[in-house]
């Protein structure tokens, strides 16, 4: 069985290409391009759920959440500046 996923977000903020996507699960998957060497992380505190792969500058990169909570921490963690991440959310709905 596969997921099926709703675009919500599509575009450029900045100066990285971005694309966000909920799952019919209510689940969110957060495509984009690393600006910098950066670890990842992944954690689960309750319900939710935070998973940011490993990556380098100019990488592309995949990051899937269970929240909205989540999702800002995601962008946090992706080097999106508070600017950024509130478009994101407000396009998502979730602010």
């Amino acid at each position: 069985m596969t997921a099926e996923w709703k675009t919500l977000y599509e575009g450029t903020v900045d100066g990285r290409r971005l694309v966000l996507r909920r799952s019919g699960e209510g689940s969110y998957k957060l495509l984009t391009e690393q600006s910098t060497h950066d670890e990842g992380i992944a954690y689960q505190d309750g319900a939710t759920y935070v998973h940011v792969s490993p990556s380098g500058a100019g990488e592309a990169v995949e990051s899937e959440v269970t929240s909205g909570e989540g999702l800002a921490e995601a962008l946090k963690e992706l080097h999106f500046t508070p600017l950024a991440i509130a478009t994101v959310l407000d396009a998502a709905g979730l602010r």
